[in-house]
């Protein structure tokens, strides 16, 4: 097994990593403008303008980063998964880009409000643990790398 085949080039590296990010602070923009700068229209608390275009920011993101996440699967899971390395964290991450698609997904697609208010605040706390993951999968990885076999 080819441990070259662990390590993510930079190129995609860079998507990931960029496309991560965008998700992550078009997300928390988005919330915190929702949840604390509401915008006074005269009849009442609106909307903020930004939030439309955070939306649509965070949206293409997403499609980038599932992009860019298939593009893991081939070499990066497989070979990892095969050879038994970094498992527990991988298939964490794996769940919770699963998990954050699927409440991403309901948030477009689900009618009932009380369904909705779950997948609402599903994604909002799973997209907050997610770079707390991903930094815990990268150390993991880069821990056991070094570590001789």
């Amino acid at each position: 097994m080819s441990r070259n085949r662990l390590r993510i080039n930079f190129r995609q590296r860079l998507w990931l990593h960029g496309s991560f990010a965008v998700l992550f602070l078009s997300g928390v923009f988005w919330w915190v403008l929702g949840t604390w700068f509401y915008e006074d229209a005269g009849f009442g608390p609106q909307d903020n303008p930004a939030q439309p275009w955070l939306l649509r920011l965070h949206g293409a993101a997403a499609m980038i980063a599932l992009v860019v996440l298939g593009s893991l699967l081939p070499n990066h899971v497989r070979t990892a998964w095969r050879a038994h390395k970094n498992r527990f964290t991988g298939g964490g991450m794996i769940a919770l880009c699963l998990a954050l698609t699927i409440t991403g997904y309901g948030l477009y697609y689900i009618g009932g409000e009380t369904l909705r208010r779950v997948a609402s605040l599903s994604h909002l706390w799973l997209g907050l643990a997610f770079p707390l993951v991903i930094i815990w999968h990268i150390r993991r990885g880069r821990a056991l790398r070094h570590r001789p076999d």
